[in-house]
């Protein structure tokens, strides 16, 4: 990466740290208004209030990240407005409409368990949808060499699509402007490695430990607070700031469990006879990020291992459970929880088709 892609990383890697430190002060003002104020302090009047604010002090970040410290050439700001305020619009609806399914779950079952299982379920099968939604990104189906994969018009230069779909289903998503731009043995290396993750179900084992880590969350949240014991009002408030709280947690442990698949994709491209290094050494330069030099920052902001450690790893096999590519898919599955931090994160902020396809590798 040049030094001016290298100081833009570093810049957007502060704004994402702000963010959610943001959100997690707020989160946490949230919880110790909730166990301090007298019962019945929170309408479900109040919580649309809530919800709005947040949504409005998340367009201020959005800006400067979708607008301000954008990689060159940058959006005019008629651009900016209309790509945005598609995407907040329909991620907002998309919030709202799990906000009244948490309701729901919290009124028949007491707690919000349900709602996360429907919800996570939902976005896993209505991703496609979701993207033309948010982003007004088309997939359709590129035939090549006798296997049909999906491709994307995204226009985000971060946009690395990803798999779509869970199980036998399942299928690669590719940036459309790859197939212009990068070479045929790139292509080749690339499709290999998300070809391994189909092959031994990662996509679905993903979901499932991201599922658990959410139900787990849910049920802790609940447990601790009492939140059965309050008004619909309190407890969805509630919910949504411990959620918030989980979320962080996520970011902070689920990294650590994610590179293994990196590393491993990795080495079955080596294996099936695509030598991925010069693919590895580009990478960094298509989603305008590259790790960091502190061991520390690199372990905890980016699931995504720096090229200089993609290679290192590529001569060492890995062995033991592979969870899959936990931390980004936790970003677009923590919808299901009534949280912003999806947006929030470095390599998110203020870009709508990344809050449903994160960068990943």
């Amino acid at each position: 990466m040049t030094p001016d892609a290298l100081a833009l990383a570093r810049r957007r890697l502060q704004l994402g740290i702000t963010n959610i430190g943001f959100w997690v002060v707020a989160a946490s003002g949230g919880l110790f208004f909730l166990c301090k104020a007298r019962p019945n302090a929170i309408s479900l009047s109040d919580g649309a209030l809530v919800f709005a604010a947040a949504v409005a002090a998340q367009a201020v970040f959005d800006f400067l990240g979708g607008r301000l410290l954008m990689p060159e050439p940058r959006p005019t700001m008629r651009a900016y407005l209309r790509s945005w305020s598609r995407g907040v619009t329909a991620h907002s609806l998309v919030l709202a409409g799990i906000g009244v399914l948490s309701y729901a779950s919290f009124q028949l079952t007491g707690g919000f368990g349900a709602s996360i299982l429907v919800a996570t379920a939902g976005l896993a099968l209505g991703r496609r949808f979701l993207l033309r939604a948010v982003a007004g990104v088309v997939v359709k189906a590129a035939p090549t060499e006798g296997e049909s994969r999906l491709i994307a018009t995204a226009t985000d230069p971060a946009f690395t699509g990803g798999i779509l779909g869970l199980g036998p289903t399942a299928q690669t998503l590719l940036p459309e402007r790859w197939l212009a731009s990068e070479s045929r043995e790139d292509l080749a290396a690339e499709s290999v490695r998300r070809q391994w993750q189909l092959d031994n179900a990662l996509p679905l084992r993903t979901f499932l430990v991201v599922l658990g880590w959410n139900l787990l969350g849910g049920w802790a949240g609940s447990t601790a607070f009492e939140l059965a014991a309050r008004t619909p009002a309190e407890a969805l408030v509630g919910y949504a700031c411990w959620m918030t709280l989980w979320a962080f947690g996520g970011l902070l442990i689920l990294p650590a469990l994610s590179r293994p698949a990196v590393f491993a994709a990795d080495r079955a491209a080596l294996d099936a006879g695509h030598d991925p290094r010069r693919w590895i050494a580009r990478f960094p330069n298509l989603v305008g990020e590259d790790g960091s030099p502190s061991g520390a920052v690199q372990a905890i902001f980016y699931p995504i291992p720096s090229a200089r450690w993609r290679l290192d790893r590529l001569a060492t096999p890995v062995s033991g459970f592979i969870p899959g590519h936990l931390a980004r898919a936790n970003l677009y599955y923590s919808w299901a929880t009534l949280t912003l931090v999806g947006r929030a994160v470095h390599c998110n902020i203020g870009r709508p088709a990344l809050w449903v396809f994160p960068p990943s590798a």
